[in-house]
Order: C-alpha cells, then structure tokens, then sequence
C-alpha cells in the first residue's frame, strides 16, 4: 500500500496538543499545520476518546477541543469532566460565532473559542494567548501559596470585608490562630468571639471601624475554637479603598517583651497592617523615618537613602487633571489628629520621573497616652483601576455618539417607570418630537397598548437579553405607525435601562413575500449548485484519466489511477444524490453497485472476480462518502497488491446489516496476503496512505475494523452502529 506523507517530529520539549475533533480530515489538516509550527501533537475523535487518552497517561499542555463532536459527549460536556479532574487550558473549536454559542463555553474556561476556517494565524495567536494566561494563572496560584507560608511562618493572619457585605473573610492564617476552620462569619459572630467575649471596648473599636473607618490597634487574649488553649493576639482593623482589612498575630511567645517595645510597636503595627501597600512612617515634623518595600519600588527611594529627608521631596504628588501640587496629607494628620485620605486623581511622581495613578491615607502613629509619636502614610498603586475606569469612561462616551448619530430611532426607557430617558436624532424625526418632547414623554404615550401590556413587554424585555415585538405607535400628527421594536437590557449609572432599537414595519408583508420568493430561488440555486458540483467530480475524472491515456511513468500512472478510483467515489454519491432528487440520503444497494462497476472496469484485472453480497440500505449521504470511499480504496488495493503476475482469484464485497443492528463492511481475497505483497514491494511493515485513509474514515464513523493478515489472503472488516443509517 502507499506509504503516508513524511511528517517532521517535534523537538523532545516542543509543547503538546491535544487535538478533540470528530472530522477526521479536519483533525488532520490541522495537526498538520501544529506540527509545523513546532508543537507535539495528538488527535482523539471524541470526548470519551480524550478523557480515556487522559487516563492513560497522555499529558497534553493544552487541548483544541471541537464543540460539536457528534454522537456522544459533546465538546463542553467533555471540558467539563477534563477540567474536574486535571488542569489544564482548553480551547474550543467551533464553526458558529453566535452570542449563545460564546454562552455556552463561557462558564468552562476563560481560554476563549476560535472560529474554523478563520486560519492559522488566528488559532497560533489563540494558542499562544491561552499558554500565557495558563502561565501567569501558575504564578498567582503560587504567590498565593507563598503568602500562606508567610503567614504561617510569622504566625500572622488576616480578615477583610467588602463594603455593603454582611460576612468577614478569614484568611488561613487567622484561622490557625483562632482555631476555628469556617472560612467567613458575619458581624455579630466577629465581635462575641473573635473580639473576645463581646469586651465592650473591643467591640466598640470594631463598630468605630465598621461605621466611620476608625482603626483600631488592640492586644487580647482569646481561647482557641478547637483546643480550648488560651493565646494572646494582637489585632488591627483599617478601611483600605472600599473594603475593610484586619491583621491578627500571635504574640503569645514574645508578650514579656512588648512592654520595652511598645512605642517601636505603634509604628511597626500599621506596617504591619499594610502588607502590600506602599507605607512611608515619619516623625512629628514630616521627615521619614522608614519605607517599606512596596514603597521604595513606588517611590524609587530606597530606605536608607530617604532616612530623614522631608516626606514631599521622597513623595511628590500631583494632581492628574491640573498638574498642581497636592497638599501634603501628612501635615495634616499631625495638625488634625485624624485619618487623612489623599485626594482622587492623584498622581506620584517616582525618582526617575515616571508616574502612577495612587490612593490611600494618612493616619496618626500613638503611644499608650494617645500622644501623636509620628504618621503614617499608606497608598497603592491603582494605575490599572484608574485605567480601567477611564476606559470605561471613553466607552460611554462613544456609546452616547453612536446612540445619537445612528440612523435608526433609539430610546432609552426606564423600565419600572416606561420614562423616556434618552431619545437619538433618528427618534426625533421619526416620531415628529424633538428630543426634550420625547424625553419628557413616556412610552405609553408613543405606544397604542393598554398601559398593563407595556409593563408586561417590558418585564419581558428586561428578562431576556434580547427581544422583540411588534407595536402601533402613534407620531406627533397622531398618525399610527406599525414598527417592529427590539428591545434588550443594558447598565447604565449601575442601574437596569431598556435600549429600544425601532424600525418602521408598515411595508412588513410586502417584505415577507419577498422573503418567501427569495426562498424559492435559493432552492434552485442550491440544486443548480449541487448539479454542478457532481459535473464538476465527472470533469476532474475525465481529466485525470485523459492524463493517465499518454502518461508513460508507471509510478506516476499508478499514483493518478488510485486518486481517480478516488474521485469516481465521490462522484458516485453525487450522482446518486441528483438521480434520486434527495439529497439527505442514498441506497446502498444502487450506490455501491454502481461504484463497484466503475471499479471493476477500471481496476480489477480480468484474471480476478470481483464477487459481491450488497442489502440495500438507506444511508444518510454524509456516511455514504466515507463508506464509497473505503471500498474504493480497499478493493482496488486487493486487486493491485495480491494478486502479482496475472495470478487467477477473487475479490470479495460483503455489506449489510449484523444481528445486532449495526451496519457491516468486508472486503477479502484470496491472494498472497498483506505481508508477502509487502515483502515483494519491498516496503516497511507500516501501513500505506490507502489504509490509513480507511482507518481515519472508520474512526470517523465511530467505527472498528479488524484486520486479518493471513499467509495466504486478506480480510478487513469494518463493523459500524446502526446511527448512519435513515431505515
């Protein structure tokens, strides 16, 4: 048989891919492509193929799993069961672009979809895109994992809560100090046990906290949740942006020592508190005395190098919008007393000149006699918010210029209220309002309904992310208008909005009819269409074998020939598709016995019979291709291969229906066997391109063949289920 195309190897380390597509030529052709660009790859027909691969040791780095996989699991059901129980990006491979299907994955992975067809740079960028956000998810999982060991090893945790939440959130590391394994508890819990027995000046501390984000730094002793033992703890709470953090730490070891220490405590505590955040300390008179880490990357000041200097020359702040220099919030801690917040948009200006957007306060550092030892300064780096939210800014903003110069009539309605809130120009002209008479309007007063059947519209619209209707509405002169309305939900100010898009459907029916008669002519022009595509098949056959009539190279010849048996196969189901006028399905019994005509006199040797056994089945026409091809292929190999030197035997076709309900294929001859036809063309012992053909459609069909490689003859059979079949 014909030996396969000669596939490049990848490297030992290149990355490996898994390749989940039912489409056994389409799986192929783009293995082929990974293969070139240097990936490993392998191909699993179906979701139970992948998940068995997985079990048996196979470790791809990334899989391209096909949605639509045909009978039996299909692409998500198998994501799904990978993702539970092994970790790894998944992309999907679809041949639909709509918004359900970009539903339908979006809760299984956040390594997107690429649409088929749309070529190898789009699927490489998506492949690549999805190992670097598979990376940089390892790391954030590992930094998470390194500041749980910190907090284990300094015997520290945390809590925190997000404004307008009713439940704190321990850490792991809080949790081993107070001996308890809830991950969250609410308010009440918090104070009667965490604070410790609802101590009134703890709990008061907590509610200063909670209700006018006053921090607090208190030392207690607690009884531990499971053992009972009683630990000492020093805790400390602040509002931090728009959540509240808390540090506990387990000073039980060092309580003998924090009398001597408690003045150097009260600075290193709100350290302490601010892990993460850039936190500079100064004295009275606003020099610095100490910089945290984050603040020297911030600041491009190193600790040593700012020690004493006035805190604005470390910390130069300005404002975004007008460049001017910010107040020092510092002096105003040491002036007030208070916790001071930097104002919005302020900008750091960092040593070499570069900038970032920042936030955060100042608050007063006090010893035991609630004297002021110094200040504190924390801030963060929020440069990718502030992005964020200046992009969502530019969003709106274009929103509101495609809204007002589109084309079509637009409203904007308050569905509780059916207030007109926004009207376009398009509106305007086509109701005969001008924009401030239809904002000042309801929809009630534009629609013809009874004012429940708005309402009930709008709960409708306001569910569904896209609906639509047809309404009377009425314009200005009173003339009643029949539209078509597409209404959907969006956010505007965090507040639900109708977005009405309105288009006039008085000429509806006219429109319609001739949707009906363009219906008609795609009819023809798609059986045309397929008319042409089996005529083109017959061209491309007589043209092959005009070549092969003056080729004199027999291997060329011999190439031509197998290709031809090829596209005659192809052309057969064509042919029976159009003689039939159905284009969903094929008989066997005319289809293969028409196929085996053409082979037979084309192909088969008059020293060999070709013998056949054909039920006459009604097989869908996609089935029909695969099966046409297999039997073009193995008789016409049989008849090339085992039978040297004009040599007398048969050929044998057997098709039909097994007991057991599923459709069965054999092909067998009594040659001189697989192995010794080999042996005579002197080849390896691997199979051609001819039965690799044969096993990738088999595959394709859910199929299994069995190969009898016998000294004398050959069998191949082919067992399929009973699903490609329409009797």
């Amino acid at each position: 048989m014909d030996d396969p195309p000669d596939l490049s190897q990848a490297a030992p380390s290149a990355k490996h891919i898994l390749i989940v597509e039912d489409e056994s030529i389409v799986a192929l052709s783009e293995s082929f492509m990974l293969r070139k660009k240097g990936y490993a790859v392998d191909i699993a027909n179906s979701g139970e193929a992948a998940i068995a691969s997985l079990e048996g040791g196979l470790a791809p780095d990334l899989i391209l799993m096909d949605i639509d996989l045909g009978n039996g699991m299909d692409g998500t059901a198998a994501a799904s069961a990978i993702l539970e129980r092994w970790e790894m990006p998944i992309v999907f491979l679809t041949s639909h672009s709509s918004k359900e299907m970009v539903d339908k994955v979006r809760g299984i992975t956040r390594y997107g979809y690429i649409i088929k067809n749309s070529g190898d740079f789009v699927m490489l960028s998506t492949i690549e895109m999805a190992f670097d956000l598979f990376s940089k998810e390892r790391v954030i999982a590992e930094k998470n994992a390194l500041l749980r060991r910190a907090e284990k090893a300094a015997r520290i945790g945390y809590w925190f809560v997000e404004k307008g939440n009713s439940e704190i959130a321990l850490s792991e590391g809080s949790r081993a100090i107070l001996g308890v394994e809830s991950e969250a508890c609410s308010f009440d819990d918090f104070e009667r046990n965490v604070l410790a027995g609802g101590s009134a000046p703890r709990a008061a501390a907590f509610r200063m906290l909670l209700e006018r984000g006053q921090p607090y730094d208190i030392s207690y002793k607690v009884r531990r949740a499971d053992t009972g033992a009683v630990a000492t703890i020093r805790s400390s709470g602040r509002v931090c942006g728009d959540a509240i953090l808390g540090v506990f730490q387990d000073i039980s070891d060092i309580e003998g020592l924090l009398v001597d220490l408690r003045k150097s405590e009260a600075r290193q505590a709100v350290t302490l508190r601010s892990i993460g955040d850039g936190v500079i300390s100064t004295d009275t008179v606003g020099r610095v005395v100490e910089l945290n880490r984050e603040a020297e990357r911030l600041t491009g000041w190193s600790n040593d190098e700012a020690l004493g200097l006035p805190l604005a020359e470390v910390f130069r702040i300005v404002n975004a919008s007008t460049r001017k220099a910010v107040e020092n919030p510092v002096q105003k801690v040491i002036d007030t007393g208070y916790v001071v917040g930097l104002a919005n948009h302020t900008v750091l200006i960092a040593r070499d000149g570069s900038e970032r957007h920042i936030a955060d306060s100042a608050a007063p550092i006090r010893d035991d006699d609630d004297a002021v030892l110094g200040v504190v300064l924390v801030f963060r780096d929020i440069t990718p918010d502030y992005e964020a939210q200046e992009m969502v800014k530019r969003s709106e903003g274009i929103f509101r210029t495609l809204f007002d110069e589109a084309h079509t009539p637009m409203l904007l309605i308050d569905p509780e209220s059916g207030s007109i809130e926004g009207a376009n120009r398009a509106s305007s002209r086509f109701y005969g309002w001008s924009i401030e008479e239809l904002r000042s309007k309801g929809i009630a007063d534009l629609n013809v309904l009874p004012s429940a059947d708005i309402a009930n519209a709008m709960r409708e619209a306001v569910k569904a992310d896209q609906k639509e209707f047809q309404f009377l509405h009425r314009s200005a002169e009173g003339e009643q208008k029949r539209v078509l309305v597409t209404s959907g939900p969006i956010q505007v100010d965090g507040r639900t909005r109708l977005l009405s898009i309105i288009r006039d459907a008085t000429d509806k029916h006219e429109l319609e009819m001739k949707l009906s008669a363009e219906r008609k002519r795609s009819g023809v022009i798609q059986r045309d269409a397929r008319h042409r595509m089996k005529n083109s098949a017959q061209m491309i056959a007589s043209l092959i074998q005009l070549q092969l009539s003056g080729m004199e190279d027999e291997g060329a010849a011999e190439a031509l020939g197998i290709l031809l048996s090829r596209v005659i196969g192809l052309s057969m189901v064509y042919d029976q598709l159009y003689v039939e006028d159905d284009r969903e399905r094929v008989g066997s019994a005319a289809y293969l016995g028409a196929l085996l005509e053409a082979v037979e006199a084309s192909y088969v040797p008059e020293s060999v019979r070709l013998r056949r056994e054909i039920e006459d089945i009604v097989l869908e026409a996609r089935f029909a291709v695969s099966l046409g091809l297999i039997v073009g292929e193995l008789v016409i190999n049989a008849c090339k291969y085992a039978f040297p030197d004009a040599r007398e035997g048969s050929v044998s076709v057997a098709f039909g229906r097994g007991p057991d309900g599923s459709i069965a294929l054999s092909v067998s001859d009594d040659g001189i066997g697989m192995e010794a036809a080999r042996r005579r063309a002197g080849k390896v012992q691997r199979d051609g391109t001819g039965l690799s053909i044969v096993r990738s459609l088999v595959e394709q069909e859910s199929g299994k063949i069995e190969i009898d490689r016998r000294n004398a003859g050959a069998s191949i059979a082919c067992s399929f289920p009973g699903a490609p079949s329409m009797n």
